[in-house]
């Protein structure tokens, strides 16, 4: 009986403490989709870098010819833009590699 009643008032504690967290949805920002639209556009150009200049997105090709795209535009600010893991802190470390790009440690590597 007493291990009984343990058993009710440990799993009472538990439901009411672990129901308590309340999940919240954060979302995105504005620049951070008008991105990602922008990368799908840029993507069907066979590259992953693009430039805007006045409004106009230019992507940036290895071969030298580069042409605004004519279908869109954007408000992003003037600059050169990249698409896909660019946050180099966080990317996991090359094969046989022990140090990031940006010279950090590896926590570990694959």
């Amino acid at each position: 009986m007493k291990l009984l009643l343990r058993g009710f008032t440990v799993l009472f504690v538990l439901a009411v403490g672990g129901c308590s967290y309340e999940r919240t949805y954060v979302y995105p920002l504005g620049q951070r989709l008008e991105l990602q639209r922008i990368c799908r556009s840029v993507s069907a150009e066979n590259t992953n870098r693009f430039m805007v200049l006045l409004g106009k997105i230019y992507p940036l090709n290895n071969d030298g010819h580069t042409a605004a795209l004519e279908e869109i535009s954007t408000n992003l600010e003037d600059a050169g833009y990249f698409c896909g893991p660019f946050r180099l802190r966080n990317a996991p470390c090359s094969i046989g590699k022990n140090k990031r790009i940006d010279q950090t440690t590896c926590a570990f590597s694959r």
